[in-house]
């Protein structure tokens, strides 16, 4: 998003914005020595372990590891996409956004929205005269109450009814073509892309509607479901049916259930199961379970129990494990074959279903049960065969503890040695998505890891940096991050942690810069100096060794230089010394 908006702005915005009170304006703030602390806004403790830094310019709280600046905590807590949070933050400033690309894709995007909204109070208002929709939602059970906090609505049986509504309020063909409303025929004739159907709005996380899902209602209706096709404003393979719902009903998401349909979804909300949401007639992606575990740490996956169901829940289970890092839990319910959650809920009520998620099957069981099928492990080419087929997908796994634990559990299995599991599953370093941890990390604290948790923390440290050729005099393991870090800092003036930190959103280096931002470090605040200058010292030590190893081979096999010879000899003495 910051290549709509100048990265620049958004520095400036974030260096200008003062975080404590920004939060303090949402949660009250509690100074203790020099930050400030609260019970935290994103999961419910009774003592504070949420820590806001003035310093910093940045939150973290200790309990469930939530972290950021001041754009992260109205992008998660006041539920704003990143283009909201910067718009809010440059109007709190008496800031204007740089006119340019930014405007000119916001201004035809929000026309876009203009169009929706207006689709959908049309839609609605249909709602109330069409006699079949009406009859429909009454056999379903769903009541008044329900289908106007889903804004429930329905499009007439007629080739162009929505379409000249939309012209008579002034909008144009091509923006109604552009957010999938309309479709042309053959000879040119615009007509609308929904007839006959109910009407489902699709919205985001502020109650705009992005697109629409519509429902047959006849049997000869072909398909039975029809969906908005790809637009500018909607991407269906990212986007959850329910989740504005949902939070307009809880604030604190502790889990979320996903399920299959529009209807489950409604049905469950109106029997007080409110933390539901449905993809959007498509498979769950890893785009999908990123935005889920923004919000929450917990999904519960609901399907039916036939074939199809078990086939969704392993393309689900699929694509969790590259994002499934600890702390993050994943866990599945298999109906009876004959039902859904719709019928479920409306036959036996909230507390059969409840008894459901009380049950739910654990991604590990589900994963060794799914695999297991037709492989007989008393047999050594059994669980050969076991093998073969869960260390591709384990490889997906991103390092801690799950994949540990994971690999220790295929290891019972196949009888193997857990050694010799870890041998043939290569490591995943990189994971898609990582929730933020509380700090706690279990890498080896390097003397560069060190260095580049207390550049993150105190930027200003970046002064004491002379020798600017340094960082490429040196391998080893993250002196690439370490150097573009330095980079940035000495090319960009009076950073902090936060707008340090801005510069890498969305990037997989940020996600480690953010976990080194909240590292507890063993070094007192007056001796960060003289810690890092000594990190420094090491470094220009390690480059010397490698420098003179390295002139040490070329002389044994091609020779040197005269220079070469010379910048040997000066090595050693310095390295004497």
């Amino acid at each position: 998003m910051s290549n709509r908006i100048p990265e620049s702005f958004i520095q400036d915005l974030v260096l200008r914005s003062d975080i404590v009170q920004l939060i303090d304006g949402y949660v009250p703030l509690k100074k203790t020595g020099r930050n400030f602390v609260a019970c935290c806004p994103f999961h419910t403790e009774k003592t504070p372990s949420f820590s806001v830094s003035g310093q910093k310019q940045f939150y973290h709280c200790f309990g469930c590891g939530a972290s950021g600046n001041v754009i992260s905590f109205l992008m998660e807590y006041a539920h704003k996409n990143f283009v909201e949070a910067v718009e809010m933050l440059a109007a709190r400033l008496g800031l204007s956004i740089p006119q340019g690309d930014y405007n000119a894709k916001q201004a035809k995007h929000t026309s876009l929205y203009d169009v929706l909204r207006a689709a959908m109070d049309f839609y609605r208002h249909e709602l109330e005269q069409d006699r079949k929709v009406l009859t429909y939602l009454d056999e379903r059970g769903i009541d008044a109450q329900t289908a106007q906090r889903f804004a429930l609505g329905a499009a007439a049986d007629q080739w162009d009814r929505l379409y000249n509504h939309l012209i008579h309020k002034k909008f144009s063909a091509e923006s109604i073509a552009a957010v999938g409303l309309s479709a042309r025929s053959d000879n040119g004739r615009e007509y609308d892309r929904f007839r006959g159907r109910l009407m489902f709005p699709i919205r985001d996380r502020r109650g705009r509607p992005l697109g629409f899902g519509g429902r047959g209602l006849e049997s000869i209706t072909q398909p039975k479901y029809l969906n908005s096709p790809e637009t500018p404003v909607f991407h269906k393979g990212g986007e959850l049916y329910g989740l504005y719902e949902a939070e307009q009903l809880t604030r604190t998401l502790d889990y979320l259930i996903i399920v299959e349909g529009y209807m489950d979804v409604i049905a469950l909300s109106q029997q007080g199961i409110v933390n539901v949401v449905a993809t959007l007639g498509t498979a769950t992606t890893s785009e999908h379970m990123q935005r889920v575990f923004r919000l929450t740490s917990r999904i519960i996956f609901c399907f039916d129990g036939d074939s199809a169901g078990q086939k969704a829940g392993w393309r689900a289970l699929e694509a969790a494990l590259p994002v499934l890092n600890d702390g993050l839990e994943i866990s599945f319910i298999f109906l009876p074959a004959d039902e859904d959650p719709d019928s479920l809920v409306r036959k036996q009520g909230k507390e059969a279903f409840n008894a459901y998620l009380d049950n739910a099957m654990v991604l590990s069981d589900f994963f060794f049960n799914h695999l297991s099928q037709n492989v007989n492990l008393e047999t050594p080419d059994g669980r050969a065969k076991l093998a073969s087929l869960a260390c591709p997908l384990l490889e997906k796994v991103p390092l801690g503890v799950f994949r540990t634990l994971m690999l220790d559990e295929l290891a019972k299995k196949t009888r193997l040695s857990a050694s010799s599991v870890q041998k043939i599953v290569p490591s995943n370093p990189a994971p898609v998505f990582q929730r933020p941890s509380d700090g706690a990390s279990t890498a080896r604290k390097t003397p560069v890891r060190l260095g580049l948790a207390l550049l993150i923390q105190y930027p200003h440290l970046v002064q004491y940096i002379e020798n600017k050729t340094l960082f490429k005099e040196v391998v080893v393991a993250g002196i690439e991050l370490f150097a573009a870090v330095v980079d940035y800092l000495q090319t960009h003036a009076k950073q902090t942690t936060a707008s340090l930190l801005e510069h890498w959103r969305n990037q997989t280096e940020g996600r480690y810069l953010e976990r080194l931002a909240v590292e507890e470090l063993m070094t007192p605040e007056a001796g960060v100096q003289a810690e890092f200058k000594g990190i420094l010292l090491y470094l220009q030590k390690l480059a010397a060794e490698q420098t003179i190893e390295m002139l040490w081979q070329k002389a044994s096999s091609a020779g040197l230089s005269d220079e070469e010879k010379s910048q040997l000899q000066l090595l050693i003495q310095e390295q004497k010394k």
